[in-house]
């Protein structure tokens, strides 16, 4: 059973949720022969006035999920000369935010890292916990990229994680999925909940302006799963992908 069909069966909509606000490091970026440019450079979080958005609730709202539920992301390394590629392909549990953190720490200090990311998103406090991990290895001083690959996507949750990195990569038809988070803890979506999600999201980087146009089109609605390919952010002014990859 593929991952989407996993979740639609078990009835568990996986949110971005309240994503971790943290501020980022000014630096430059030295670019590779691969295209990457790998370096802590990002911008400043950005304070706007809150988004307005009104969700709808789902009654009755789905048995909240057990991480058990689901398998875990799959992880694997791979050292490519001054570089290390994480991936990350599957649902963000628990074990899977283990085996990520676990993998962080693994690593040289400062040491380049590039995270690839192909997701459905997961669960919100595991997700919270891997963001506040990444930004803590670009405050210490190591270069953090993130990257979607062609024919893959990043969703709900994994947006978070993907927005947790600087600079963003992504192939042109990369996707990427936002929506009304439904909370883990009881599996209902709040406006409390979709307000702070909204908000976080727009403090790791994504565009005020574009946040607003996709409240407008019902993407936070809590009706709808909003998606967009990576050449439509990019042309879009989202802010969520950086760099396109060719």
């Amino acid at each position: 059973m593929s991952v989407r069909k996993l979740l639609r069966k078990v009835g568990f909509g996986v949110g971005l949720g309240a994503l971790l606000m943290a501020g980022t490091t000014v630096g430059h970026a030295a670019t590779r022969p691969d295209g990457l440019s790998l370096g802590t450079a990002g911008p400043a979080p950005v304070t706007v006035n809150p988004v307005v958005v009104t969700p709808v609730t789902v009654n009755p709202a789905p048995a909240a999920p057990s991480p058990s539920d689901y398998p875990d992301a799959a992880m694997s390394r791979d050292d490519q000369g001054d570089i290390t590629i994480l991936r990350l392909d599957g649902i963000i549990t628990p074990g899977a935010e283990r085996s990520f953190v676990d993998a962080l720490r693994a690593l040289p200090a400062r040491r380049p890292l590039v995270i690839e990311l192909s997701s459905p998103g997961g669960f919100t406090a595991a997700g919270y916990r891997m963001i506040d991990a990444v930004l803590a290895e670009r405050r210490g001083g190591r270069p953090v990229a993130t990257r979607v690959r062609d024919g893959e996507s990043c969703e709900s949750m994994c947006v978070g994680l993907y927005l947790a990195g600087y600079p963003r990569y992504a192939a042109p038809r990369a996707e990427f999925m936002v929506h009304a988070p439904r909370m883990a803890e009881n599996g209902r979506m709040t406006l409390r909940s979709t307000r702070m999600m909204v908000d976080r999201l727009v403090s790791l980087g994504a565009s005020p302006a574009w946040v607003q146009r996709v409240t407008a089109e019902g993407g936070f609605s809590g009706a709808r799963d909003y998606r967009e390919t990576a050449d439509r952010l990019s042309a879009d002014g989202a802010n969520i992908v950086t760099d396109l990859l060719r």
